[in-house]
C-alpha cells in the first residue's frame, strides 16, 4: 500500500504533462468539462464504474486516437481510460472487443519512463518487469513476468518475444510506452500489447471517482448532474 501511495504522488506531480513524438512542448492533461460530465453515457457498470466503449455510438465510431488524446477526451467527461485492476474488469472489457471484432483499444496502462523521476525509483527497477501502472488510477502493475489472472500480457507479438518487447524501439522507433488491447494480431488471442503511444486506436473510458468529485466541487450551484 505504501508504494501505491507514493506512487500516485508521483503520478499527480509529474505525469500531467507527457510528450507526444516529435512536440518538445508538454501537453497537459484535461480537466473537467461539467456539461460534458452531466451528459457522459455509460454503457455498461461493474460495481461501481460505469465505462464508456467508442466503438459503440454512432459518434465515435470511427473515432481513433493516441494514448494522450484519449485519455483527455475521457477526461473531460469525468472519466479516464480504463484501468484493469481485476480479473473481472479484465474480462469483462475483453468481451465486448470479442462481441464487436473490435480491432485494438488503449487502456490507461503507462509505463514510468519519464527520466531521473523513474530510473531512481528502486521499487520501478528493472522498468520492463515494474515500472509499469495504471494511469487512470495510480495504482502500480503486477509485474510484468507474473503469471496471474491480473496479468493479461501476451505470450508473443512482433518480435515473437513475451510482452511487453518494446519492439518499435528495439527496431529503430518510437519506445512503446503505452498499453492497448490487441484482437488476435499475432494469432494470440485478445491479449495486452505494449504499444508506442503516438498510435491512434479506438479506446474504453471508465468513472474518475476523483475527476467526478472535482467537478461537483467546482459546480455546487449549477444544477448539474454527475
Amino acid at each position: 500500500m505504501k508504494t501505491y501511495v507514493a506512487l500516485i504522488n508521483f503520478l499527480l506531480a509529474f505525469i500531467a504533462t507527457l510528450p507526444n513524438p516529435g512536440v518538445s512542448v508538454p501537453k497537459n492533461l484535461s480537466l473537467p468539462k461539467p456539461e460534458l460530465c452531466a451528459a457522459r453515457k455509460i454503457h455498461t457498470k461493474l460495481g461501481t464504474s460505469g465505462y464508456y466503449f467508442t466503438w459503440l455510438e454512432k459518434d465515435t465510431r470511427n473515432l481513433f486516437l493516441n494514448w494522450l488524446d484519449a485519455r483527455n477526451w475521457c477526461r473531460e467527461r469525468c472519466m479516464d481510460l480504463v484501468s484493469l485492476e481485476t480479473p473481472q474488469e479484465i474480462q469483462l472489457i475483453k468481451e465486448y472487443i470479442q462481441l464487436h471484432n473490435t480491432k485494438y483499444s488503449w487502456t490507461s496502462g503507462r509505463l514510468c519512463d519519464f527520466g531521473e523521476k523513474c530510473s531512481s525509483r528502486k521499487d520501478l527497477q528493472p522498468p520492463e518487469i515494474n515500472g509499469w501502472f495504471w494511469s487512470g488510477s495510480g495504482l502500480k502493475m503486477r509485474p510484468t513476468n507474473e503469471h496471474s489472472t491480473y496479468n493479461d500480457w501476451s505470450h508473443t507479438g512482433g518480435l515473437k518475444l513475451p510482452q511487453p518487447d518494446n519492439r518499435e524501439k528495439k527496431e529503430g522507433g518510437h519506445p512503446e510506452s503505452c498499453l492497448a488491447y490487441l484482437n488476435n494480431y499475432y494469432k494470440d488471442g485478445i491479449k495486452w500489447h505494449d504499444v508506442a503511444c503516438h498510435h491512434i486506436k479506438s479506446f474504453v473510458c471508465e468513472d474518475s471517482v476523483e475527476l467526478l468529485k472535482y467537478a461537483r466541487s467546482i459546480n455546487r450551484n449549477s444544477g448539474l448532474q454527475f
